[in-house]
């Protein structure tokens, strides 16, 4: 690559990354150039208006946007790769080797996740065109004050109960978990092609309500349903794509195994695969949107805080922690926050960073408002973000050890979990 092309997205992931006074850590770049703008582009080019409120976010700024302001001229398809973070394209070169896709390199350019950078929030900032501060899904594991429990999102039921969904009764509905419908839900016609196995389940109904469900099982499946999708008489406005294999092996092998490599360039194969049964024109006419909705960093057993093996600290607790592992959110039982957090600060490093739930909110960190009537709550009192790699963790009374280490972690705000790419053109370039 050039070096005039490669100081453009250094110059732009330098300042996505610039820490935020008083905080001292970046902030996501709501504004413009986060992942939920992505959808707001999207929807604007498609040309449609949205029913409800409130306002979705803006569109990408102008020398991101796909489409530059105009209408698309055909299908829109966003591929959301899990666990795609800016690192990883930015590794495109060293990868060559191993068939990533080297000529992507030309065409990424950085954005940020949301915060936390964790796949529940991620994804439904992705389908709401909203930040977190609004729709209210706000971590992996999240308090929801209408059920009284912690819950973990994508399995919709409390931390560690077993089995799925089992908060989803028969009156459950999206709005009881995000408080914004989604795009879809609010006019935009779409497809979600994603997991076979996702469907269903109460975190695929929320995100995705409104839009029409197609699941495939193996990467060829995908590329075939992505051709015949797309190659179809009247070819859906838009098509929101998900796939999790990346992620899943970052986190059994770490951010930098050679795995990576091997997983991005089967994302590449998927759409050579798909473009290959399509007249070229349609592939001429079809945009396509390649992002992240994080990275990881390397992590290990040694660099995890176990948080219940610190009876002072979980005196304190109103309740188990939340947020992820990079980013935990606390609740004092009443009148104990001072002594929360002077036990933390007695029994952490130094290099964690304790953070008022309040301030945080304030400043924007999960977004602007108007905000989540429960926000506050579900949220709680207090932020902790350990420095990469550490990690703060906690087990439940009569949980299970975990059978295998987590080699990668995300949720924080080191610039390996915030930044991620979007990778834009074409399905007859990509």
């Amino acid at each position: 690559m050039e070096k005039a092309k490669d100081d453009g997205p250094g110059v732009e992931a330098a300042s996505l990354i610039a820490p935020r006074s008083p905080f001292g850590v970046p902030f996501p770049a709501y504004e413009g150039r986060s992942l939920p703008n992505i959808t707001s582009s999207v929807i604007r080019a498609v040309g449609i208006e949205l029913s409800g409120e409130p306002d979705i976010l803006p569109p990408l700024v102008p020398e991101l946007d796909p489409f530059q302001g105009r209408r698309a001229e055909g299908p829109v398809l966003v591929l959301l790769v899990d666990g795609l973070g800016w690192g990883d394209s930015g590794r495109i070169e060293e990868r060559a080797a191993s068939g990533y896709p080297a000529d992507w390199t030309n065409r990424a350019r950085p954005i940020t996740s949301v915060f936390p950078t964790t796949t529940t929030v991620a994804l439904t900032s992705l389908s709401t065109a909203q930040p977190p501060s609004r729709h209210g899904v706000v971590g992996h594991r999240m308090y929801l004050p209408a059920f009284g429990v912690v819950a973990e999102i994508l399995r919709m039921s409390p931390s560690g109960a077993a089995g799925i969904d089992t908060l989803a009764g028969p009156n459950w509905a999206p709005a009881m978990v995000s408080g914004t419908a989604s795009v879809f839900r609010r006019g935009l016609p779409s497809v979600a092609l994603t997991r076979y196995r996702f469907e269903g389940t109460a975190f695929t109904r929320m995100i995705y309500d409104g839009a029409t469900f197609v699941g495939f099982s193996t990467a060829s499946d995908f590329a075939f349903h992505l051709a015949e999708l797309l190659g179809s008489r009247d070819p859906p406005p838009a098509i929101f794509a998900y796939t999790d294999d990346l992620d899943t092996v970052q986190h059994l092998h770490g951010p930098s195994s050679e795995f990576d490599a091997f997983e991005v360039g089967l994302v590449r194969q998927i759409l050579l695969a798909a473009r290959r049964r399509l007249d070229s024109k349609v592939a001429r006419q079809t945009t396509i949107i390649v992002t992240g909705d994080h990275g990881q960093v390397a992590s290990t057993p040694a660099t995890e805080f176990p948080l219940d093996r610190h009876p002072k600290i979980v005196a304190h607790l109103a309740r188990p922690p939340t947020g992820d592992r990079r980013a935990a959110f606390l609740t004092a039982r009443p009148g104990q926050l001072d002594a929360l957090r002077s036990a933390l600060g007695e029994a952490l490093p130094s290099s964690h960073r304790i953070v008022g739930m309040p301030a945080a909110i304030e400043a924007g960190l999960f977004g602007p408002p108007p905000f989540h009537p429960e926000l506050s709550e579900r949220l709680g009192d207090l932020l902790v973000l350990p420095p990469a790699p550490a990690c703060i963790t906690y087990r439940l009374p009569g949980a299970a050890a975990r059978s295998r280490s987590l080699l990668g972690a995300h949720g924080g705000l080191d610039s390996a979990e915030l930044l991620v790419p979007i990778v834009a053109g074409t399905l007859a370039e990509i």
